[in-house]
């Protein structure tokens, strides 16, 4: 546990409510009463990426039901931001009934639906045919020592030359869209921690449903679909299973650099299944 207070003129802290990657999250009160949230960053893209979304949230039609943090107070050094404290119980930690998970997984569906076609503009030269198989080869060659001889061709099959993402393009991706980034109140989905945010390949906003929550609740995939009204073109099997063993892969060499063992052993279940 880390109890080092973080130093923010007028933040009184009272709860380390936890973080990852160098980011640490604190619930306490500003400038008197109400409770608000303060996420410090480690240096890098986290800070830009969640400010960034985070302000970009207003020019969205948001479907009824859903909350995202609202920013009050931005420091860029150290990086941090102070948001809007969000009510519910954290999906991934608290026990719910099949209802709640229902409820909640279809309004996560009309969000991410609004998220990813927002309006935007895609910066990057390179397609995603390029890129993603450009992408695997990287993670490949940071993880040498972490990856065995079967995963990395097992991998390689699986996104191929990259022709699978032929006209397929980059969308604003939250990148880490799963239950533990959820709150619950039995009426409201609050989504949050957009620290990674930034243009990707539409599926990788589903990878970690389709491998977590999904093969735990099957029936939860169905009713996701049917609330985005089909299945996109860009979720086919063969992409799905492409985007599958890049995460996978991209698990098992971070939580390697990173001595995240937790990280190692997800990305070996998934590619063992």
């Amino acid at each position: 546990g880390r109890l080092d207070t973080p130093e923010y003129s007028g933040f009184c802290p009272q709860k380390h409510l936890g973080g990852t990657a160098g980011c640490h999250i604190w619930e306490g009160e500003y400038h008197g009463p109400g409770q608000v949230i303060l996420k410090t960053f480690a240096p890098g893209r986290g800070w830009q990426q969640e400010r960034e979304a985070l302000r970009s949230i207003p020019k969205i039609d948001l479907p009824q039901g859903i909350l995202t943090p609202r920013i009050l107070k931005v420091r860029e050094q150290p990086p941090a931001l102070l948001m809007t404290r969000l009510g519910g119980t954290n999906m991934e930690q608290g026990s719910f009934s099949t209802q709640d998970w229902s409820q909640a997984n279809r309004r996560a569906a009309r969000f991410l639906k609004s998220w990813q076609q927002q309006p935007f503009q895609d910066e990057d030269v390179m397609p995603l045919s390029t890129a993603l198989p450009q992408r695997l080869e990287s993670w490949i060659d940071n993880g040498k020592q972490a990856l065995q001889k079967h995963e990395i061709d097992g991998a390689r099959k699986r996104v191929g030359d990259g022709s699978l993402f032929s006209n397929q393009s980059r969308v604003p991706c939250h990148n880490d869209f799963q239950p533990r980034n959820w709150l619950w109140d039995g009426h409201q989905l609050a989504v949050i921690d957009f620290e990674h945010a930034r243009p990707n390949h539409p599926a990788f906003d589903w990878v970690r449903l389709e491998v977590g929550l999904w093969q735990k609740i099957p029936e939860l995939k169905d009713e996701f679909i049917e609330e985005w009204g089909e299945l996109p073109e860009w979720a086919s099997a063969k992409v799905m299973d492409a985007i599958i063993g890049l995460h996978a892969i991209g698990c098992i060499v971070w939580g390697h650099l990173h001595e995240d063992r937790e990280f190692i052993f997800e990305g070996r279940r998934i590619l063992d299944e």
